[in-house]
């Protein structure tokens, strides 16, 4: 099966989408472990406050209870806020003592670059890896197929050394009479060529060549229909052309 431009478009556009989806599915499965991660903390350090009002030991303590070691330096505990949320931050939590209530939250200041390096990317690693070897891969593969001269469905006249090849670049072999033919139909801007002037060029000192040529091509049609998927059909019983299969 020959890959197509647009086959290979799709698939690098799926590993990519896949690679995107991936990391971002990551990202958001750490932000998640440390907003749990801020909730433990938080409960465990109320459990053990005795006044209502915050002091470093609060802090302190707080940090101490952080699972996320990249955490502690930039996460504080404060009064929980009534405005809307900014940032990464624990659910509100009530604390009750002697006849008191308050509500508490924990905050971090990290960004979204400092989660992102906390978050495992292994995969989307992994995909973008992938997304660019197939890239650079459908590049060698369609510098390989290209080759410069007449193409006529899967075969090539090559400009570089006069010979003929399918799309492989592997050499098609024609007897020295279905060669010279071939290169009739390819000169011809309609690939259709006249009985006569096939005789006229093939068999130019023969009165009646209409046998041998009817020969000659019952030998090609196999070799051009099963090597570059063309045929050769008869037109009115005088011309032939050289168009692709189906």
């Amino acid at each position: 099966m020959k890959l197509k431009p647009i086959h290979t478009i799709a698939v690098l556009v799926t590993l990519m989408l896949c690679s995107a989806w991936a990391s971002y599915r990551s990202y958001d499965h750490t932000r998640k472990a440390i907003i749990s991660d801020m909730n433990q903390a938080l409960a465990q350090t109320l459990a053990e406050k005795q006044e209502g009002w915050i002091t470093p030991d609060t802090i302190r303590d707080y940090r101490n209870h952080l699972k996320v070691a990249a955490l502690r330096e930039c996460s504080f505990v404060y009064y929980a806020m009534d405005d809307t949320e900014r940032g990464i931050c624990s659910r509100k939590m009530q604390w009750q003592r002697h006849g008191k209530a308050l509500a508490f939250q924990g905050y971090v200041n990290c960004s979204m670059a400092t989660v992102f390096a906390l978050s495992d990317q292994r995969a989307s690693g992994m995909l973008s890896l992938l997304a660019i070897l197939w890239a650079v891969g459908s590049i060698l593969y369609f510098r390989r197929q290209h080759v410069d001269g007449i193409v006529v469905g899967s075969l090539v006249l090559s400009d570089a050394d006069n010979k003929f090849y399918d799309v492989n670049h592997k050499a098609v072999k024609f007897t020295p009479m279905q060669e010279q033919l071939m290169r009739m139909f390819f000169a011809s801007e309609t690939h259709c060529l006249s009985k006569q002037e096939i005789c006229e060029a093939l068999w130019p000192k023969k009165p009646d060549a209409s046998e041998t040529l009817y020969t000659l091509i019952r030998r090609l049609k196999p070799i051009t229909e099963t090597q570059a998927n063309l045929e050769i059909v008869t037109e009115r019983g005088k011309d032939y052309q050289l168009r692709v299969k189906g």
